[in-house]
């Protein structure tokens, strides 16, 4: 028996230098997969280093939350001018604003007393002052509250399902009260988007944003084709990325047709506890699809969740 997996993958949803273009090569993953790992086991200068080859592959360019974390991986190396070339590289991108998270990152801690970290830190409270001229904060705030209770229970469900199994009392408990949430947020998401659009990342910030795109995945089919026009408008604006429209697609391609075009759905077998990829058409292109929308390789998505054959 088979069940429909619905969690979000977040780490597809993070928009970084190369928001709404064409993604990073194969091997960019593979290196900061690599260097990720690496920083895992404290290998900090090895770390540091996978992140650089990862870059090179894609002209110097980088993800955001990839160059912020090798500049972790600098910093721990003891390298305090390469660490602050990455963040300096974040900070002036505009987008990062995050100076709480930044001032307590332990990661950070040995260049805290260079000269250039209160630059650092100007740059970024310059970001969030300039950014939050813009929100519509009480719709921010809302969104973002939304978004905590949409991951609440997902973040619970899959050592729930672990200990206890798909069909325990204990986890149709947990799916019980994530579907009551999940109607509340949905009513609520729903009057936002009829008033004011699909808000993007520079009305409401990032969270609120991906708050948008969390409900409306996690709803029901007639919800997710109704909201897909507005979604789409909105990656092609960016004011979202073309990769939350690729995964909604897939969804409704999926729940309607079994199949899908970008390959970002699974099913999972209940009995073995494997993954396996919905049938994805034309197989061959897909990873060229994927590319355009900034989605890493099906290959490494495939590795992620232990599927070893892309064959349905």
């Amino acid at each position: 028996m088979k069940y429909k997996l619905y969690l979000i993958g977040l780490a597809l949803l993070i928009s970084g230098d190369i928001f709404a273009q064409t993604g990073p090569p194969p091997a960019y993953f593979q290196l900061v997969k690599k260097a990720n790992t690496l920083f895992q086991k404290k290998e900090y200068q090895q770390s540091a280093s996978a992140y650089s080859a990862a870059f090179n592959t894609f002209n110097g360019r980088a993800i955001l939350n990839d160059r912020y974390n090798a500049a972790c991986a600098w910093a721990r190396s003891g390298k305090a001018d390469s660490a602050f070339f990455h963040l300096f590289k974040v900070a002036n991108a505009g987008k990062y604003a995050d100076d709480q998270h930044l001032a307590i990152d332990s990661d950070l801690a040995s260049i805290h007393k260079d000269s250039r970290w209160a630059d650092l830190m100007t740059i970024v409270r310059n970001n969030k002052t300039a950014l939050e001229a813009q929100y519509n904060l009480p719709v921010k705030k809302q969104l973002e509250d939304i978004f905590a209770s949409d991951q609440y229970y997902r973040r619970k469900a899959d050592s729930m399902q672990n200990r206890f199994g798909f069909k325990s009392p204990q986890m149709q408990s947990l799916l019980d009260s994530m579907k009551t949430q999940d109607k509340i947020n949905l009513q609520k998401t729903t009057a936002i988007l009829d008033k004011y659009g699909w808000l993007g990342p520079d009305k409401v910030g990032n969270i609120a944003n991906l708050a948008l795109f969390a409900v409306i995945v996690h709803a029901d089919l007639p919800t997710m084709e109704k909201y897909f026009p507005l979604l789409k408008d909105a990656a092609d604006k960016n004011a979202t990325s073309k990769g939350n429209l690729a995964l909604l697609q897939d969804k409704i391609e999926s729940a309607r047709y079994h199949y899908q075009t970008y390959g970002t759905q699974l099913d999972k077998d209940e009995k073995t506890n494997k993954f396996s990829f919905v049938p994805i058409k034309d197989k061959e292109h897909v990873n060229e699809r994927r590319d355009a929308v900034g989605l890493p390789p099906i290959e490494a998505y495939a590795k992620q969740w232990g599927i070893t054959s892309l064959l349905n």
